[in-house]
């Protein structure tokens, strides 16, 4: 990704712009049954029989894992045995998501936590919509914010298929993040009129606003411990870190430097919050934690001043935390100019760097020996990728000759594996609970998801011993 381009998707992600609370609004979406999907899938007993389970010996996918992917019944008689599953990366079945040919491009993926719901865009000319889709293969959703008509009844349908509707065709919908039960999640929209805010929503259905101000609101991400959202928001002048308890709507604010504050990103025990602050040029890594509680019961009482992870010459962009809270990753810029030209050229690398490491600030020096990836494309959406078990970190790599191919680096063997997807141009990397790897990538000229099955499922691989130290690349 060219500097400029970069500078612009930032901008434009900045400029989000929003207004007072958006009500009597609805999504639209096509027929299905929440009572009956609520009965069949939501009582825990049973879907935790379908999820949460150990991989033995020949057994290593749930049952709708396997019948998703077919080439997983294959992968478990090929590899008899635990030690030889789980052995280096293995690729087991590769898959478009949906059937559809449609010239539209889909984008911007998001995973439930328990691995079964997968969201992503569809990217229109005039809207965009947020699907919701299950790899149990009974449950779709198309989530489109639509405004109340005059006669005050919803508005409901799809874009494209509401003759006259112009509230549909404009609709803008985004950034899907879930919550830590699955249940729920929270996304962007403009409720069809042109108006940005925060909604929290449920497979269930039914959408509210959280934390509504005439400001710019965007980049919601759900704390994976507790009922409470972060995002960014413009309400006080500047983009600026919020948290709002969801069920209270109590705003407090998190972050306060001179600079714009961006991708706010939560540790697994929702104390301690990343984001990246600094201009359209000079971004740093910027951490706060959680004030303890003084009345001994309390979730805490605010949040303290934010301290810099790093701070150098260099553009850090797009934090993202491991599973297990050790380590941040983010994509670091290379710039570089030709002796004969003022021409910049700008590459971008991946730092990791421990939670508990001495010495913050990092200086450029310093985050030189914290290299894992070289010369990587850049997403926005989501970031670099973590394996389930908070070992590898997965990229792409830019190499527009193989297509710009998938690679995990392992922290702990100093070693770059290659996801052979047969795949191009890929982008929007993320992978499941269950080891399921998603990705966008180029069929003819559009952007379509794709999802592969590996044995890099938590059921399969476990937890990083934490006694393992990592090993980072060699300048």
């Amino acid at each position: 990704m060219s500097l400029q381009r970069l500078k612009i998707a930032i901008a434009a992600a900045i400029t989000v712009s929003s207004i007072a609370t958006a009500t009597g609004c609805t999504t639209s979406g096509q027929a299905w049954a929440p009572r009956a999907w609520v009965e069949k899938y939501f009582k825990r007993d049973q879907r935790d029989k379908l999820v949460d389970f150990k991989a033995t010996d020949g057994a290593y996918f749930p049952a709708f894992i396997k019948r998703f992917f077919p080439g997983a019944k294959t992968f478990e008689r090929l590899y008899a045995d635990l030690p030889a599953a789980r052995q280096g990366v293995q690729m087991v079945e590769v898959r478009k998501l949906t059937d559809g040919n449609d010239s539209l491009n889909e984008a911007n993926l998001s995973w439930s936590a328990d691995g079964v719901y997968l969201g992503f865009e569809i990217i229109g000319a005039d809207n965009r919509r947020i699907l919701l889709k299950d790899l149990m293969g009974d449950f779709a959703r198309e989530l489109m914010v639509l405004p109340m008509s005059d006669r005050g009844s919803f508005i409901e349908g799809v874009a494209g298929n509401v003759s006259g509707n112009s509230s549909s065709m404009l609709s803008y919908n985004a950034g899907l993040r879930w919550s830590r039960d699955s249940n729920r999640f929270a996304f962007v929209s403009n409720g069809g009129v042109g108006e940005f805010n925060i909604y929290v929503g449920s497979v269930a259905g039914g959408e509210k606003t959280v934390a509504s101000s005439r400001a710019k609101n965007g980049y919601a991400s759900w704390n994976p411990s507790g009922n409470e959202i972060a995002f960014v928001s413009s309400r006080k002048g500047t983009a600026k870190i919020y948290v709002v308890e969801v069920d209270e709507q109590k705003v407090l604010q998190v972050s306060n430097s001179g600079e714009p504050d961006l991708f706010p990103e939560w540790y697994p025990d929702g104390k301690r919050i990343v984001f990246s602050s600094g201009d359209a040029r000079n971004h740093d890594v910027v951490m706060t934690r959680r004030k303890a509680s003084t009345s001994g019961g309390g979730s805490g009482q605010g949040w303290s001043q934010p301290f810099n992870i790093t701070k150098s010459e260099a553009d850090e962009l797009r934090p993202t935390v491991s599973s297990d809270g050790r380590f941040i990753a983010f994509y670091s810029a290379v710039r570089q100019k030709s002796e004969d030209s003022f021409d910049e050229n700008t590459h971008w690398n991946i730092h990791v760097v421990p939670t508990d490491a001495r010495g913050f600030p990092l200086s450029d020096e310093a985050l030189a020996n914290h290299l894992v990836a070289r010369d990587v494309v850049v997403d926005l959406n989501t970031g670099p990728a973590w394996t389930p078990d908070a070992r590898k970190v997965i990229f792409v790599k830019r190499d527009p000759s193989l297509f710009n191919p998938i690679h995990a680096y392992d922290m702990y063997e100093g070693k770059t594996y290659y996801f052979r997807t047969n795949t191009k141009m890929n982008r929007d990397i993320m992978m499941s609970k269950l080891g399921v790897l998603s990705f966008r990538a180029q069929v003819g000229a559009w952007d379509k998801v794709f999802v592969a099955l590996t044995n890099q499922g938590v059921q399969l691989q476990g937890r990083a011993l934490q006694q393992l130290r990592p090993v980072f690349l060699q300048n």
